[in-house]
């Protein structure tokens, strides 16, 4: 039998890496990687130029609404794994984030979205036993540089070119916008949004000089030959008075004219709001957060897109948070736990959620009606974080009710009757002429069915107060109508025979003949 091949070997050291030289795209720069961005190598390295971006009005209004979007959203911390360790060390987190001024951080953080990187100092602290992230500090950025082998540097007054190496488990790096993993500083909106900012002053300076020039008239003195210079010199103060920097002097008799170009199709304000709305597409994707919307559902497409960056910058913060000092606290105060996972949902996500909650249940709802039951793994998979409620238990020893009271039919027919007939047939002591004619009705024909449907409310109650709440229903019944209607037929038949003057009875009547 031949010999099989061998499995190939997995080659586990990085081979491609960008700063240790030997890539002939990046010229080669010393002990120190540089910035790959292209303006700010034109610009000198000054990062103080992409600093001066900021004091642009649009570029405020817009990336302001970037980051504050970002810490607008609650902080959710799950853990990584379902065990009992992971769940301990995501607790561990959320407690220690809300104790300290974690959006503030990651406000300053954010600002790595602008020029490529940025440097938060974390200040530990022991605690309980435990290590305590006290307070995030972030730096300028442009302090820091990245060795070779991308070690944090940071440049000082005694290394001003290399910088002192930077200890490990320090430091919060965030990195934006590169499209490769071999910049370390990444690649900021500033790159992008130089060139617009730089175009709009200085198309802003234009449109000054024209407002200047046309806004205002120009005083013009006239003099007449033969004028001394010191009468031009006066006559020119005197134009100037009327207006600094804005007046001519000029002999008699000669011709002054202003030269203007011919206005062409683009003027200043619609060159300054082209530049603005280069600068709202940079930052914020969309043009109708900031500038005037053509519709409702327009708006709602451009807010959108918004969103989706600020989900993408969230993604970027959270995740270089967790492969950073959410990392070293899980190392440090629970070995062997997963990672927590850091998230900011939005409110579309919420209601997503809960449609996609709503839709499942639905499902199983009808599955069920259908026969079919889910097995708990199907369960499990699509209602994360809840359980089956356990079947209800008998209840046991002392804490068992008593069973309630039973009467057999024939005990129940017998107080029944003896109530009814009591009720009915038994004559008052002091029984007077309607009593007598009550007395003389046959009531037996009416008694039975009440009887009976009294019986059959009370065979099906399980307790006497139930059957006493639900005895109303009997006369609700065919029987108790019954019963009602010849009740009211006997009360007017006495009634008329009172107001005629007639006896209840032909005993009472005789009586009353002979009276």
């Amino acid at each position: 039998m031949a010999d099989e091949p061998a499995a190939p070997r997995a080659i586990t050291q990085e081979v491609a890496a960008s700063l240790d030289g030997r890539d002939i795209t990046v010229p080669y720069l010393g002990p120190m990687a540089d910035a790959q961005d292209a303006v700010l190598r034109g610009l000198g390295g000054r990062w103080d130029a992409y600093r001066e971006i900021r004091r642009d009005p649009q570029v405020h209004s817009t990336f302001q609404q970037r980051r504050l979007a970002i810490v607008s959203r609650p902080l959710v911390v799950e853990p990584g794994a379902e065990d009992a360790l992971s769940k301990a060390a995501a607790e561990h987190l959320q407690a220690n984030l809300e104790a300290i001024a974690f959006d503030r951080s990651t406000k300053g953080m954010t600002w790595g979205v602008f020029y490529g990187y940025a440097v938060g100092e974390c200040l530990w602290v022991i605690r309980d036993g435990k290590v305590w992230l006290d307070r995030i500090k972030v730096r300028t950025p442009w302090r820091f540089r990245f060795s070779r082998t991308g070690q944090l540097q940071l440049l000082t007054r005694a290394a001003p070119i290399v910088g002192e190496a930077m200890p490990d488990r320090k430091f919060w790096v965030m990195s934006s916008g590169a499209d490769n993993d071999d910049d370390p500083y990444g690649l900021g909106l500033a790159h992008q949004l130089y060139w617009p900012v730089y175009f709009k002053k200085m198309g802003l300076s234009f449109w000054l000089r024209a407002l200047e020039k046309f806004g205002a008239p120009t005083a013009v003195g006239t003099y007449p030959p033969g004028t001394t210079p010191e009468d031009q010199r006066k006559l020119l103060a005197a134009a100037m008075a009327v207006r600094i920097d804005g007046a001519v002097i000029k002999p008699e008799g000669t011709a002054l004219e202003l030269l203007e170009a011919v206005r062409g199709t683009v003027d200043q304000a619609t060159f300054y709001k082209f530049q603005n709305a280069d600068i709202s597409k940079v930052t914020l994707g969309q043009t109708m957060t900031t500038d005037d919307g053509a519709s409702l559902a327009q708006g709602k497409v451009h807010f959108d897109v918004r969103e989706e960056l600020t989900d993408a910058d969230i993604e970027e913060l959270c995740e270089s948070f967790q492969q950073g000092p959410a990392r070293w606290l899980t190392e440090w105060n629970f070995p062997g736990a997963a990672t927590p996972i850091l998230r900011r949902p939005s409110p579309e996500d919420a209601e997503r959620a809960s449609r996609l909650t709503k839709e499942r249940a639905e499902t199983i709802k009808t599955m069920g009606e259908a026969g079919y039951e889910p097995e708990d793994a199907t369960l499990a998979e699509l209602f994360p974080g809840w359980t089956r409620k356990a079947a209800p238990q008998p209840p046991t020893g002392d804490s068992v009710p008593p069973p309630p009271p039973t009467f057999s039919e024939g005990q129940v027919r017998s107080v029944l009757r003896h109530q009814l007939a009591a009720l009915f047939a038994e004559p008052l002591a002091d029984s007077d002429a309607a009593d007598a004619f009550v007395e003389a009705l046959d009531w037996e024909p009416l008694i039975e069915p009440i009887a009976a449907a009294v019986e059959q409310v009370v065979a099906g109650s399980p307790t006497l107060e139930v059957a006493a709440e639900r005895l109303a229903e009997v006369f609700t019944s065919p029987a108790g109508a019954a019963f009602t209607e010849h009740l009211a037929g006997v009360l007017f038949q006495a009634r008329a025979a009172g107001k005629a003057g007639l006896g209840i009875s032909d005993r009472e009547d005789r009586a009353l003949a002979k009276g």
